[in-house]
């Protein structure tokens, strides 16, 4: 069955900034029961799975994780975005990742930031963690030399292993929303794999995000896909990538304007 569309905020890292979120998007009236429902997202990279530090900010402690998953259960869905160089062993490190949060109900839910990952290990993971939902991040360097067809063709190949597909090529850098060609991309997927659910990502703020909705609403003619912000919705402390902070009121004017287009 093609899972529920959602809108999406990724990148708190304390527990205070968790609670909030969860709170604005209860004021924006987004529930479990809403037609798109409320995704939070965490970061977790391989380096940060297994204790080592990072200079990127966006990167909470994964001790933390449980606490977090704990604070926003049966509010939001709850979704863990996964970055590895170390492809190889992709459903060793999952398993890891998701020990004591899967079994027990806190997180089902896994974005691989990873450039194609293998077929065989994303099965591996759906076979360990038959409930998983799995979402393909579509990246600017996974769509790198693709036509929109030979895209759709590569995420056909994983079968009913994913759940989604986020056309992603800001990256979580808050680049500029590039509309004709990620519809381009959106509308070769939803022809060939019609049971996933795909979303859209790329510098989306509470001053764009209105228009842009509206924009791909006329273009594709319906309104049940994903949306996600993570870059514009932090305020930068330098021009390195992660070096910032999640601000809560462009959070909150980010989901006020998302409602105004959908619920």
């Amino acid at each position: 069955m093609k899972p529920a569309p959602y809108i999406g905020i990724t990148g708190p890292v304390t527990i205070d900034e968790t609670r909030a979120i969860c709170d604005e998007f209860s004021r924006a009236d987004y529930t479990m029961n809403s037609a798109h429902v409320p995704m939070l997202g965490f970061l977790v990279s391989y380096k940060t799975l297994n204790g080592q530090t990072t200079n990127n900010r966006r990167y909470p402690s994964p001790d933390a994780l449980s606490t977090f998953l704990r604070l926003s259960e049966n509010k939001v869905l709850p979704m863990i975005h996964y970055y590895s160089k170390k492809t190889n062993t992709l459903s060793k490190q999952v398993t890891k990742l998701f020990d004591g949060l899967y079994e027990t109900g806190l997180c089902d839910a896994i974005q691989l930031n990873i450039v194609w990952p293998s077929i065989k290990q994303v099965s591996k993971i759906k076979e360990q963690h038959p409930d998983m939902k799995i979402v393909f991040q579509a990246s600017q360097k996974a769509m790198a030399g693709q036509t929109p067809s030979k895209m759709a063709k590569g995420v056909k190949a994983y079968g009913d292993a994913l759940s989604y597909v986020l056309i992603d090529p800001s990256g979580g850098r808050g680049l500029p929303f590039d509309i004709d060609s990620s519809i381009a991309v959106y509308s070769e997927l939803i022809n060939s794999c019609p049971d996933l659910c795909i979303g859209f990502a790329g510098g989306f703020t509470g001053e764009n995000v209105t228009s842009q909705l509206t924009q791909i609403i006329d273009k594709i003619g319906v309104s049940d896909f994903c949306i996600d912000a993570e870059g514009g919705l932090r305020d930068k402390l330098s021009s390195e990538y992660g070096d910032d902070l999640l601000n809560l009121q462009k959070v909150k004017h980010y989901l006020q304007s998302t409602s105004k287009v959908l619920k």
